[in-house]
C-alpha cells in the first residue's frame, strides 16, 4: 500500500528553500566545531571553511550550465545568470568543487597533512542529509512510478512529479494526485545520515590522514548509484542521458558514480590495508597575510555572485566568516607590525612621493586586439587637500616612569592636535559598476600637551604647569575597492598610516612617552550606496589617526543617487579615557553640475562625545578624468 503525501502546491511555500538554508546552516556549524575539536587555529580554519562552503554552493550550480557557458557565467554576463540560485543543482559537482577549493589551499593556510580532508567528510553527510528533508517534502530528486503495491509517495498538484507525469500523459485533466513513485528521496537521506553514523562509529580507528574522506565520499556515490535505478531521469539535472559501455547502459551519472565509488573506496581500503600509523600532526603555520588575501578574496567573489547564485543567508553567513578572518589576521598582523616598528622609523619620505608618481604617471592598458563588448575602464585622478584636529580633556595619575616604582601625580591634560596635509589618488571604474582605487597622502601636524597641576597631588614629579609639543606626520597608503550590486554591495579598504602618529599613552596611565609609529586602516561596508549601507573602519583616513586612532560603527546613504553626496553618522570610540565614545556624523557633498564645479567635493567631519573629546576635518577633493 503505498503512503500518500500530498502538499500544497511548492510555489506557495518555501519548504526547499528553508531546508537548504538549514542544510547550509549544519554544514558551517559543524565544521567549526570540527575545528574547535581538532584545535585548528581560528585564523587559519575560518578562511578555509569560507572557501570550501563557497565552492560547494557554487559547484553545485554550476556543474548543472554546459561547460562552453562557464566563462560567461564567471564573467557575469546576464544571460547566464537569472535563476540560478533557484535553478537546477548537484551535489556532485559541490562537493567536487569543495574538494578542489581545500586541495587549492590547505598548503598556504598551513594545513600540511592530508587529516583535514577528514573534518569535512561528516559535516558534509548530515547537511546532505538535511537538504533531502527539503527535497521529500517538494518533491523534487524523485523516483520512477512505484509498482503496485510498493511503498511511495503520491504528489499534489504543482509538484514536480504531478508536473512530469501531466506532461507524458500519464495523469488525466484534473486529476487530484500524482501516481505514486518510489521515495528516493527518502532512501538518500538514509544513505547520508548512514554514512555520518558510520563515520561517528569508526572515530577512534587510527586511519591515515584522509582515510575518513575517502570512506564518506565512496559511501555516498556507492549508494547514489544504486539509488538512481529507482530516480526518474526526467528528475537528473545532470548526465541524466542513457550510455551504453561495455553491453551495460547505465544513466551517463552512473557511470561517473560507478567511477568514483571505485576509485574512492580502493583508495580507502589500500590506505587502511597498509596500517600505517597516522603521521602527527603537524603545527599549523601560515604565512602572515595568506589568511587575509584568502579572506579579501572570497569577500569579492561572494559580493560578485550575490544574488545571482547566492541567496541573502548564504551571503550574510560566508560574509560573516570572512569578516571574522580578517579581524583575526589584523590582530596578528598588528602584533608582529609592532614589533618591526623601530625599524620603519627612518623609511624616507621618496617612498611616498615615488608612489606618488607612480600613480599619476601609470601606463594606459595595452591596445585589444579585438573588438570587446565590454568597454575599458575609465579612470580618475582624485586630488585632496585638507585640515584636521582633535582634542581632549582629562585627569590622569600619570605615572613617573615606565617601571611604576616612582609613583604617580595626578595632573590635569588638555591635547589638542592640528594638522594638514594632501592625498593623491587613482580610481578605476567598470561599467560592471565595480571601482578600485589606490591611494596615499601626506600630512603634518602637532599635537600639544597642555599640562596643569593639581594641588591635591602628594608626589610631584612636574612642579609647574607646561605644555609638551610634539611633531606628527602621516605618511598614508592604502587600496580601496567596491563592488556588487544593489544591496549586495560590498567595500573594502586596507591599508597603513606610517610615522609619528601620536603620543596616544599620555591618556593611559602615561606607561610610556613613546609616539605610535605604525597603524593599520581596515574599512568594510554592505548594503545599498544609494540608499542604506552599514560601515565599520578603523583608523579611516588621517583625521580617524592622527592624535586619537578611532574605530566607528555606522549606517550611511547615498541620498538615491549612486557616486553623488554621500551621508555617514554613527558610534565612534577612540581611546582618550574617561570619555572613549563619541556620535559622529561625516559627508561627501558634490557641488551642483550646473555651477561649473560638479568636480569638486567638500568632505566635513565631526565627531564629538558632547563635552570634552571632539574630532572635526574638512577636506577639498577635486576629480580630474583621464
Amino acid at each position: 500500500m503505498a503512503l500518500l503525501y500530498s502538499p500544497p502546491a511548492s510555489h506557495g511555500h518555501f519548504y526547499y528553500e528553508t531546508a537548504q538554508v538549514a542544510a547550509f546552516a549544519v554544514y558551517v556549524a559543524l565544521l567549526l566545531g570540527q575545528g574547535y575539536r581538532r584545535g585548528y587555529p581560528w585564523r587559519n580554519w575560518l578562511p578555509l571553511v569560507a572557501a570550501a562552503t563557497l565552492a560547494l554552493l557554487v559547484g553545485c550550480q554550476l556543474v548543472c550550465l554546459p561547460p562552453a557557458a562557464w566563462l560567461s557565467w564567471l564573467r557575469s554576463e546576464v544571460a547566464t545568470q537569472p535563476g540560478m540560485v533557484g535553478g537546477p543543482r548537484s551535489v556532485v559537482g559541490g562537493a567536487a568543487a569543495s574538494l578542489l577549493a581545500v586541495l587549492a589551499l590547505r598548503r598556504a593556510l598551513g594545513f600540511r597533512g592530508w587529516a583535514v580532508l577528514d573534518a569535512f567528510a561528516g559535516p558534509l553527510c548530515w547537511a546532505l542529509a538535511v537538504q533531502c528533508v527539503g527535497c521529500l517534502l517538494v518533491g523534487c530528486c524523485w523516483g520512477e512510478v512505484a509498482a503496485l503495491g510498493s511503498p511511495g509517495l503520491r504528489y499534489g498538484p504543482g509538484t514536480l512529479p504531478y508536473l512530469a507525469q501531466q506532461a507524458h500523459g500519464l495523469l488525466p485533466a484534473g486529476v487530484s494526485y500524482a501516481l505514486p513513485v518510489v521515495p528516493t528521496q527518502l532512501y538518500q537521506l538514509l544513505l547520508c545520515a548512514g554514512a555520518g553514523v558510520v563515520l561517528h562509529m569508526g572515530r577512534r580507528a587510527a586511519w591515515p590522514g584522509g582515510s575518513r574522506y575517502l570512506l564518506a565520499m565512496g559511501l555516498l556515490c556507492l549508494g547514489r548509484f544504486f539509488i538512481e535505478f529507482w530516480r526518474d531521469p526526467a528528475g537528473e539535472p545532470l548526465l541524466a542521458a542513457p550510455l551504453a559501455l561495455a553491453g551495460m547502459q547505465l544513466l551517463g551519472l552512473q557511470w561517473l558514480l560507478l567511477a568514483e565509488s571505485l576509485a574512492l573506496l580502493g583508495s580507502w581500503g589500500w590506505l587502511v590495508a597498509r596500517q600505517v600509523a597516522p603521521a602527527a600532526a603537524a603545527p599549523i603555520v601560515a604565512t602572515l597575510g595568506y589568511p587575509a588575501l584568502v579572506g579579501v578574496g572570497l569577500l569579492a567573489a561572494t559580493a560578485r555572485l550575490a544574488p545571482a547564485s547566492l541567496n541573502r543567508p548564504e551571503t550574510l553567513v560566508l560574509q560573516g566568516l570572512l569578516l571574522a578572518v580578517l579581524v583575526a589576521e589584523g590582530h596578528s598582523a598588528w602584533a608582529k607590525l609592532s614589533r618591526w616598528a623601530p625599524r620603519l622609523v627612518g623609511l624616507p619620505l621618496s617612498l611616498l612621493l615615488s608612489g606618488a608618481l607612480l600613480l599619476s604617471t601609470a601606463q594606459a592598458p595595452a591596445p585589444q586586439q579585438a573588438a570587446s563588448a565590454t568597454p575599458p575602464p575609465s579612470k580618475t585622478l582624485i586630488l585632496s587637500g585638507g585640515v584636521l584636529g582633535n582634542s581632549h580633556d582629562a585627569e590622569e595619575d600619570i605615572l613617573a616612569n615606565s617601571s611604576g616604582c616612582s609613583g604617580s601625580q595626578p595632573l590635569r591634560l588638555h591635547q589638542q592636535v592640528r594638522a594638514g596635509g594632501g592625498e593623491i589618488a587613482v580610481e578605476k571604474a567598470y561599467a560592471t559598476g565595480q571601482t578600485s582605487t589606490w591611494g596615499g597622502g601626506l600630512w603634518v601636524g602637532q599635537q600639544q600637551v597642555a599640562i596643569q597641576t593639581l594641588p591635591t597631588s602628594h608626589y610631584q614629579f612636574i612642579a609647574h604647569d607646561t605644555t609638551l609639543r610634539y611633531l606628527l606626520a602621516d605618511i598614508h597608503l592604502y587600496r580601496e575597492i567596491h563592488t556588487g550590486q544593489a544591496w549586495s554591495s560590498f567595500g573594502f579598504r586596507g591599508g597603513l598610516h606610517l610615522g609619528s602618529l601620536g603620543y596616544y599613552s599620555y591618556f593611559d596611565n602615561g606607561n610610556t612617552r613613546n609616539s605610535a609609529w605604525l597603524l593599520p586602516e581596515l574599512m568594510l561596508s554592505y548594503g545599498n550606496p544609494r540608499l542604506l549601507y552599514g560601515q565599520a573602519d578603523f583608523c579611516y583616513g588621517a583625521e580617524n589617526t592622527l592624535g586619537a586612532y578611532t574605530g566607528r560603527l555606522a549606517l550611511g546613504s547615498g541620498l538615491g543617487q549612486a557616486g553623488g553626496s554621500q551621508v555617514l553618522a554613527g558610534y565612534a570610540h577612540s581611546p582618550h579615557r574617561p570619555t572613549p565614545s563619541m556620535g559622529f556624523v561625516s559627508a561627501t557633498l558634490r557641488l551642483p553640475g550646473g555651477t561649473g564645479l560638479s568636480a569638486l567635493s567638500l568632505e566635513p567631519y565631526f565627531a564629538t562625545d558632547f563635552g570634552e573629546h571632539q574630532q572635526f576635518s574638512l577636506k577639498l577633493n577635486y576629480r580630474l578624468a583621464r
